[in-house]
């Protein structure tokens, strides 16, 4: 951003402390390069060890079917570039304290995690994968990490399967800059800020939410995250079911699978049925024999093109049931692996009124989705709101791909307009 002089002060002025953005999604990118943009610093914090959150897991965008990674690559790649945007992966919030008496801003407990095999110096050799191999540990080192840390704008660093590997040191030798070690302490610092974008995206949760819907029971049962892998055309595209790695006859998306559900959570998770659309369009594009059935609460699809999307769907086919099904039970443990077993989805028939139970080799759960935490967002100055114009994207209320970015744009504004403010108008 061009200052504003006078001339009695030609030179331009840019803030000592830097804005911390924490999460390094979507919304977290676009937040940090519009500050950057307007000549504000920003800290760009990330526990992944990659730019992107939640979208780089994603095959495809609707409504336009895009690749999910493209866009995403464009922006992390500017916020990398960028003078003004310093970016930490492998870093995490862990709380904000306030201040020195009389000063703005926060304090930032930060702490940063260093994986096994450290990204900034690893160059890809492979040297660590041929000791591990020749000490017979198969499967230890990882050509990708399992750990969630690959950088897609950097080389494929390899990471450590601590489950298989006997920590026998041999990676460790074998690497020719240092690159490995077994045991890594986290580094904490505390860090200056002028002020805080919250960003921290959302996570499907660990565990079942609604037992009746069966997560966790059997292998065709998935999460819609775990049916995007699944699907995904970078792992092959070839839709397989998990327990015997059968060509599937029948899919089914329960949608609100613990969302609007006031034990667990009682808000709508708002993507959900435009991404089990999306789903469903892909797998029927790539099997077009395959059934293909929809249970929905609400169909909701209102950004642009969505309801066109949505009418796309039904007319390829794919079987739009509004109704709520009650319970989801798996195969019975002796029949699981035999040809034929299939999770039955017992649901009512709104058009009849009646119980209907069907079977479906594959089904998948949607709208389990839970904001994640914002550390230290209490302690933000009271007069200002604990996160008054300071979350963006999914933490801050559900949003899709498209909402997060203008949520993003729209936190970066008003973190400007307070620095503006703090400086008695001057920029």
């Amino acid at each position: 951003m061009r200052a504003f002089t006078s001339d009695s002060d030609p030179a331009p002025r840019t803030p000592a402390l830097p804005v911390l953005v924490v999460g390094g999604g979507v919304a977290g990118l676009a937040a940090a390069l519009d500050l950057g943009r307007l000549g504000v610093p920003v800290l760009l914090v990330e526990r992944d060890g990659f730019l992107g959150g939640q979208v780089m897991r994603l095959d495809k965008l609707y409504p336009t079917d895009h690749c999910g990674f493209c866009p995403v690559w464009t922006e992390s790649a500017a916020a990398l570039a960028h003078p003004l945007v310093a970016v930490r992966r492998h870093t995490r919030l862990l709380d904000l304290e306030p201040p020195a008496t009389g000063e703005e801003g926060a304090v930032a407990v930060l702490e940063t995690r260093v994986p096994a095999v450290d990204p900034a110096l690893c160059v890809a050799c492979g040297l660590c994968r041929e000791a591990c191999a020749a000490r017979g540990v198969a499967g230890a080192m990882q050509d990708r990490p399992v750990d969630r840390t690959w950088d897609p704008a950097g080389p494929p660093c390899p990471s450590i399967d601590f489950s298989l590997c006997n920590r026998c040191g041999a990676c460790v030798a074998a690497c020719p800059v240092q690159a490995v070690a077994l045991e890594r302490a986290p580094a904490v610092e505390r860090t200056p800020v002028a002020d805080v974008v919250f960003a921290t995206g959302f996570a499907e949760p660990a565990g079942p939410l609604a037992p009746e819907f069966g997560r966790g029971s059997h292998p065709d049962i998935l999460t819609a995250l775990e049916f995007e892998a699944l699907s995904a055309e970078a792992n092959g595209g070839e839709l397989r079911r998990r327990s015997n790695g059968a060509t599937p006859r029948s899919l089914a998306f329960i949608q609100c699978a613990g969302a609007r559900d006031a034990r667990y959570l009682p808000y709508c998770a708002g993507v959900c049925c435009m991404h089990a659309l999306k789903q469903a369009r892909w797998a029927r594009r790539r099997m077009p024999g395959l059934a293909c059935a929809v249970f929905f609460t609400d169909l909701r699809a209102v950004g642009k093109g969505y309801e066109a999307y949505a009418r796309a769907a039904a007319d390829e086919g794919i079987l739009l049931l509004r109704s709520r099904p009650g319970l989801v039970l798996a195969p019975e443990p002796a029949a699981a692996d035999a040809p034929g077993a299939a999770v039955a989805v017992r649901y009512e028939d709104f058009a009849t009124g009646r119980a209907v139970t069907a079977e479906f080799d594959l089904v998948v759960l949607n709208g389990g989705l839970a904001a994640c935490p914002l550390p230290g967002a209490e302690r933000i100055r009271p007069k200002e709101g604990p996160v008054a114009g300071r979350s963006c994207g999914f933490c801050a209320e559900p949003a899709d791909v498209a909402q997060s970015v203008v949520q993003g744009a729209r936190a970066a504004a008003l973190v400007a307009q307070r620095l503006v403010r703090r400086a008695g108008g001057r920029p």
